[in-house]
């Protein structure tokens, strides 16, 4: 099962496949191929969400949710 942490300045997309986010009102899985948007509309529940509130796949390098 795929790890999520909340999106950072630092996050980054994997060269070809690129990352899974997560819908934080749905919980909808979708893919994205780069972090250039600063909002995205959810294709599932229809929301218009900021890139910070987002939560992406925990890649080697992330945190996780509540570590500082």
């Amino acid at each position: 099962m795929t790890e999520f942490v909340k999106m950072t300045r630092y996050s980054r997309c994997k060269r070809y496949s690129g990352a899974l986010i997560k819908c934080p009102e749905c919980q909808h899985i979708g893919r994205v191929y780069h972090l250039n948007w600063c909002a995205i509309t959810c294709q599932n529940c229809r929301e218009m969400i900021n890139k910070y509130d987002w939560l992406v796949e925990k890649g080697k390098h992330s945190k996780r949710l509540g570590d500082s």
